[in-house]
């Protein structure tokens, strides 16, 4: 286990190296400074004033989505080159001669990858968490806890990446995890949409949902499920445990084809 928090400590500190984390540093501190302003003024509806408790709430709810999203895309570009860079200046042949195991070598370079993305994605809705404490007073309960669940979107993303990383071009492998996780955001979203009774008459009278759609990693299922401790609704859909199993054991499975891969290819 030592091994194997070595690595996961010197992939955070390699990936706090490059050029590219602090781009997208940068451009999130810009993203957080511009949504300060949605918390102050005032706004009207029909003529009617809102109170900023009102305001707040719905931009943190807004944010929170954009921002959980938004790091998929960040954890599938800090992943995409992970084991190609190290193939090529030979990192890789350095960990594995100093009696490091292989599965130490690729859960370590994944789970330091997972705990940055989570660390970087936890302190922007935490900013967000605070923006709207310090511009409202209240406290937006169940924030903080719905991220962390997104957690578990940010290792689906990394370990997909690193897996599809084996057989194309770095950013052939982001491209297409973003394909993947874009279809779940739009086939889950659309039915999570056809859940109100009045849009599911307008567009068609049977609640079928096909076995694809059902077998699907349910990454936009779990960020809906998690932004429901912010709004206190009911989920409406598939069972959470479902959800929470689907992505589990993707995710396991990525993980057990990457390790064989390692396994059985020369270094």
């Amino acid at each position: 286990m030592n091994n194997l928090t070595r690595i996961s400590v010197f992939t955070i500190n390699d990936q706090m190296r490059r050029k590219s984390f602090y781009l997208l540093l940068a451009i999130a501190i810009v993203f957080v400074l511009l949504i300060r302003g949605c918390y102050q003024g005032d706004y009207s509806v029909n003529g009617r004033q809102i109170d900023n408790v009102s305001v707040a709430w719905y931009a943190s709810l807004i944010v929170f989505h954009v921002i959980a999203a938004g790091m998929l895309l960040m954890a599938s570009m800090l992943s995409m080159g992970i084991f190609s860079r190290d193939r090529e200046d030979g990192s890789m042949v350095m960990f594995l001669s100093h009696s490091v195991d292989r599965w130490q070598y690729v859960l370590g370079r994944i789970l330091g990858t997972w705990i940055l993305s989570t660390a970087f994605m936890f302190i922007l809705h935490l900013a967000i968490f605070l923006i709207a404490l310090a511009n409202t007073g209240g406290m937006i309960t169940g924030y903080l806890t719905a991220s962390l669940m997104c957690s578990v979107n940010l290792l689906y993303v990394i370990v997909l990446t690193c897996f599809l990383s084996l057989f194309l071009p770095n950013f052939m492998a982001a491209i297409f995890t973003l394909g993947i996780t874009g279809i779940s955001f739009i086939s889950d979203g659309a039915y999570q949409a056809m859940q109100n009774e009045q849009i599911r008459q307008l567009i068609y009278s049977e609640n079928h949902v096909s076995l694809w759609r059902i077998l699907y990693p349910k990454v936009y299922m779990l960020q809906h499920y998690a932004s429901t401790l912010i709004t206190n609704n009911a989920f409406v859909g598939l069972s959470p445990t479902y959800i929470w199993g689907n992505i589990v054991f993707y995710t396991g499975v990525l993980t057990a084809a990457v390790l064989w891969r390692f396994y059985n290819s020369e270094i």
